[in-house]
């Protein structure tokens, strides 16, 4: 899996650039699928799966913020989401 120093050097907007929206969309992504790969492994995993399904519904807020306030980033994101999804081997 990446690293997050890889993905901040790749994704931040500016220097210090750790907590906007769209990081902690790509950060969760990133967490979402180390989990995924837990649960393929121990499918009885139970708190693991509650872990997986409680950080799907905080990326799907974060997407609906993005998608009130910022429409413009979330269409940059989501053309760019074709690259995400290579870089951090998942699918959409």
């Amino acid at each position: 899996m990446v690293q997050t120093a890889e993905l901040i050097k790749k994704y931040q907007f500016h220097e210090k650039d750790t907590g906007s929206t769209t990081f902690q969309i790509i950060l969760l992504s990133e967490e979402i699928e180390k989990e995924k790969s837990h649960l393929a492994k121990n499918k009885k995993d139970i708190p693991s799966k509650r872990a997986l399904l409680k950080k799907s519904a905080h990326r799907r807020r974060f997407y609906q913020y993005l998608g009130k306030h910022n429409p413009e980033i979330l269409q940059k994101l989501r053309n760019e989401s074709k690259d995400l999804v290579k870089f951090l081997g998942i699918r959409e």
